[in-house]
């Protein structure tokens, strides 16, 4: 596919809507504290982890590199949403910095390769500078990763994204995009890895404003329903987004 120069407000889009690979951390003592700050929207929760670990034991394997990769995207893209960029360009580089770590460990490593074609789009959410490059570049990464593994979840959903907020002269196609979105939902219900996983939650999330945005309000409104169902307290969609929908149904 084509991949189009992803204009800034596109990348801030995609910041607030992070959605990360859940298959790897399920484990993770970290996993409760993350969760229950996601469903209430304490973000902060969040730099208290990152700071946990990057102070604690050593983080030496492969899957601990990619759990700390995962805490610092889900991070960057709150501070860019609030304007903290130099805080958010820290972070870019101690991840980019783990991604190239475990590419030499795990040279075709799809996930890591989805993160790198991650924190290369986060570059241009802090600076207009190559902003066409950089998206060039960006997809090359994320392709990369589908290659390596038609069935990882982060290279589904990151290949979503750039073709959900690409414009459609440049190969964008949002109906597309919504398979891969579905695509990496099902594997995650397949695994039967939905039980408070918050990666699990957002991707639906995804979803769900994705029918909105392609006038399936009744698609929209069933994945509402059944965010609610597996979390009845998590509470963007219980207090603003299903709301939003019905209001707009009346």
């Amino acid at each position: 596919m084509i991949h189009s120069k992803l204009t800034l407000n596109r990348i801030f889009i995609i910041l607030f809507l992070f959605t990360l690979a859940p298959e790897a951390y399920s484990e993770s003592p970290y996993k409760k504290t993350l969760y229950n700050a996601f469903i209430n929207r304490e973000m902060y929760k969040w730099g208290t982890i990152i700071h946990t670990m990057e102070t604690g034991k050593p983080i030496t394997t492969v899957d601990q590199k990619l759990e700390l990769i995962n805490y610092y995207y889900g991070y960057i893209g709150f501070l860019i949403g609030k304007k903290q960029h130099e805080d958010a360009g820290i972070m870019i580089n101690k991840g980019e910095k783990l991604i190239q770590q475990v590419l030499q460990a795990s040279p075709r490593n799809a996930t890591a390769y989805a993160f790198k074609g991650s924190f290369t789009g986060f570059r241009i959410g802090i600076s207009k500078l190559r902003t066409f490059s950089l998206s060039r570049e960006s997809s090359s990464y994320i392709d990369k990763a589908n290659e390596l593994d038609p069935q990882n979840i982060q290279a589904l959903i990151d290949e979503g994204n750039m073709l959900y907020y690409s414009p459609k002269f440049f190969g964008g196609d949002k109906e597309e995009a919504l398979r891969y979105y579905s695509k990496a939902s099902k594997i995650i219900e397949k695994n039967r890895d939905t039980d408070k996983n918050w990666a699990y939650l957002n991707l639906l999330t995804t979803i769900a404003l994705a029918y909105e945005k392609t006038n399936r309000p009744e698609d929209a409104r069933i994945t509402y329903v059944k965010i609610l169902r597996n979390e009845p307290n998590y509470k963007w969609v219980r207090d603003v987004l299903y709301p939003r929908l019905q209001h707009k149904g009346k």
